[in-house]
């Protein structure tokens, strides 16, 4: 199995560095990698150049954005399944691409979990085990965590429209309208830089809502609302019977350490 890997990178150095060296590093061989970088001056042209007998290709050149680079990628790309690793992200370990070509995935869109650093704090983000059409458009998966069929790109590619959420786009449309087949695999990825460009809350609100007014009548947008609202309260409820199940099996510990200590 193929696996392209597309790093696109503008002025991040030091953040290209990491994310080179994670791919470098990986005990699986098949892969192809690509780098698009956006003529970047602080470097990276060069230290990309000195790489150049380990890349599959590589550019640098003004685009039009992110997602314009993401698509010179992809046209490129002749792997089995695309994973896009933005420059200053990393994968998590030398053997991700092994563990995910182990899992033996047919499905179009495969996706798994990542680390974020939040307040000096390494965090696992756990991702929906089921994709519906309610999950999909109320929730967020990590991007540089999904391993893209080539299939789904064999008609599509990153709307220029949508400046930091393209990708949630592509995603949801390949579900939703495509009917591109999903899996969860219970593998972290990659390390996901926080301080991104689609870190930009206020425009990705704005972005999402934008989509969804232009591709569901109001009635589905209501109807979706109280879905996310519904299942806010399950995963409540989910987490209080935790708690209790947690501190009942504490109490029965403590009663049966002093029933042995007679």
């Amino acid at each position: 199995m193929l696996i392209s890997i597309i790093t696109i990178n503008y002025n991040n150095l030091q953040g290209l560095k990491s994310t080179m060296n994670s791919v470098f590093e990986q005990s699986y061989k098949d892969v192809e990698y690509i780098i698009i970088d956006g003529s970047s001056t602080d470097g990276s042209k060069d230290f990309i150049e000195s790489k150049k007998e380990s890349l599959y290709y590589w550019v640098s050149e003004k685009d039009g954005g992110i997602y314009d680079a993401m698509n010179k990628g992809i046209e490129k790309a002749t792997g089995d399944y695309f994973l896009f690793l933005n420059s200053g992200d990393w994968l998590v370990d030398n053997f991700v691409i092994e563990k995910f070509v182990n899992f033996k995935p047919v499905e179009d869109i495969v996706y798994g979990d990542h680390f974020v650093d939040l307040n000096k704090k390494t965090l696992r983000k756990y991702m929906p085990k089921k994709m519906t059409i309610g999950t999909a458009l109320t929730s967020t998966i990590n991007h540089q965590s999904i391993f893209y069929s080539f299939r789904v790109f064999i008609n599509n590619r990153y709307s220029l429209d949508h400046e930091i959420l393209a990708d949630w786009v592509l995603t949801n449309n390949a579900i939703i309208f495509n009917e591109n087949t999903t899996r969860y695999i219970d593998l972290v990825i990659c390390y996901y830089d926080i301080n991104g460009v689609s870190s930009d809350f206020i425009l990705r609100h704005l972005e999402r809502n934008r989509y969804l007014k232009d591709h569901f009548d109001p009635l589905f947008l209501n109807l979706l609302k109280d879905y996310k609202r519904l299942h806010k309260k399950h995963e409540t409820l989910q987490r209080k019977s935790l708690v209790k199940a947690v501190l009942w099996i504490h109490q029965l510990k403590v009663q049966l350490s002093h029933y042995f200590k007679k």
